[in-house]
């Protein structure tokens, strides 16, 4: 999984064709031992960078879902919501949380150009 960019410390990000699918990371998972709930933004939601758009509740309390990008939701992983242990089982699979079409192809550059620059 070389493509993927860390975000917020605990998500991982993937960027194609200007669409980012975004996931809990191995450090996310760190983070708690039982996961209760899942909370996606809504298909179709304009969500803002670096403000909070979903919510994983944990038994260590509330960890909270950011959108990366300013862009608009396409997709989000319905399987997730209903069983949200595939997060834990597959957080890099079939674990993803919601896919963001990005509104500006700037943003999608400079994430790309910020998590090359960072070793």
């Amino acid at each position: 999984m070389d493509d993927l960019i860390t975000y917020m410390g605990y998500e991982w990000i993937s960027i194609e064709d200007g669409v980012i699918t975004v996931g809990i990371n191995e450090a996310g998972l760190e983070e708690f031992t039982e996961l209760a709930k899942v909370i996606l933004p809504a298909s179709d939601e304009a969500v803002e960078p670096d403000e909070i758009c979903g919510e994983l509740e944990t038994d260590q309390g509330p960890m909270n879902l950011y959108s990366p990008v300013e862009g608009q939701v396409i997709e989000i992983n319905e399987a997730v919501v209903e069983d949200p242990t595939l997060i834990v089982e597959d957080p890099y699979g079939d674990g993803w949380l919601f896919k963001v079409e990005a509104k500006n192809q700037s943003d999608l550059t400079e994430l790309i150009s910020a998590s090359t620059n960072t070793d």
